[in-house]
């Protein structure tokens, strides 16, 4: 199977862990009957310094004719805020990437690096949450004056309605038992619209259970008792917040993975941290992120929950032996970025090759 894979490297640690997430691609592509073309579309922050826009027409060009999207992180020290990252926004608002997928899992092999006691972590921690992408605050409607600022809130029937739904799908897949809703009804009038939506759908869908929790009771149900959930869904800016409040539950920024979807439609797949510039050619950010993103990129784009499974299952097995600086251990080897790439590699290699 050809598939064309947009390479966006990013700034700071971009390049670096998009190098690894590759490596994984290019292992599949040894030991299956995928065939990867690579292309670049550069975008970010160093990209602006030299064109004047952080995503040129011909990068565009190429992730819309790509068949996925693997994203570095973009952002640099030396720009207003905003000025690299809204490149993110442009490809979801342009490609209608309205799903945010942001899976929180707990490896045991991990369960020491949580910060949480043991009886909150409870019988572990694996969770994803469903983000609407293309609606509310962040469709950034509103104006930035001297004295006054706005930003309106959006939401449409038609953007509740394909979010949750495919929330419920996913669900479905995943053999979820509940589908936790976020939002904030007892203020918000889309809250209120959302929380309708949310119930219309769910009874389409008798054999999973639903729950609907308060944005602000939710941050401190995801400390208290986080194994309790399986999928989450909730806008954009609430979806923002606590799946990286989530994230930190599972040892490290670098380790959380992100999709932008439309299903059937190109996606763009990207860890969740940074760009981290104080880091940047040190060798030391962990790749796990990016590689689990390639993971979401099979289950989601190319529908192989397999090699999905596949890989989920290298860094298990990798993260007994290794890891990188942010997440080591006294008693394992700690690995620079390209060991633990190469660790997984491996390990997903001696898998495929069975």
């Amino acid at each position: 199977m050809k598939k064309i894979i947009a390479i966006t490297r990013g700034d700071g640690c971009g390049p670096e862990v998009v190098n690894e997430g590759i490596k994984i691609l290019k292992i599949v592509s040894d030991f299956t009957d995928y065939d990867f073309e690579f292309k670049d579309a550069p975008a970010g922050g160093e990209v602006w310094k030299v064109f004047g826009t952080n995503l040129p027409e011909k990068s565009f060009d190429i992730i819309k004719n790509s068949d996925a999207l693997l994203f570095g992180a973009i952002g640099l020290p030396d720009l207003s805020p905003g000025v690299a990252e809204s490149a993110i926004m442009k490809i979801r608002q342009g490609l209608d990437l309205y799903v945010n997928l942001r899976p929180v899992k707990l490896y045991d092999v991990l369960r020491e690096k949580c910060p949480l006691k043991s009886e909150f972590i409870g019988k572990g921690i694996d969770i994803t949450f469903v983000r609407e992408n293309t609606e509310g605050l962040y469709k950034n409607i509103g104006k930035l004056g001297e004295a006054s600022a706005e930003d309106l809130m959006l939401y449409s029937r038609d953007g509740c309605e394909r979010i949750i739904k495919f929330a419920f799908e996913f669900a479905k897949r995943q053999d979820h038992k509940i589908v936790t809703s976020v939002d904030k009804a007892n203020i918000l009038n889309t809250s209120k619209l959302w929380r309708k939506i949310f119930h219309e759908i769910s009874g389409n869908y008798s054999n999973i259970k639903t729950e609907d929790i308060y944005i602000d009771a939710f941050t401190q149900w995801l400390i208290r008792a986080p194994h309790r959930f399986q999928t989450v869904v909730t806008g954009n800016m609430f979806g923002d917040i606590i799946s990286d409040e989530g994230a930190f539950l599972i040892g490290s920024l670098g380790m959380g993975s992100s999709g932008n979807i439309h299903p059937g439609k190109v996606s763009m797949y990207e860890p969740i941290h940074g760009s981290a510039p104080d880091i940047a050619g040190k060798g030391i950010a962990n790749p796990i992120g990016t590689i689990l993103s390639v993971k979401l990129m099979f289950e989601e784009s190319f529908n192989s929950s397999e090699i999905g499974r596949n890989i989920d299952n290298a860094v298990e097995a990798a993260l007994q032996e290794g890891r990188t600086l942010d997440i080591q251990s006294k008693s394992l080897k700690t690995l620079s970025t390209i060991e633990m790439g190469d660790l997984i590699a491996s390990k997903l290699k001696s898998t495929l090759k069975v």
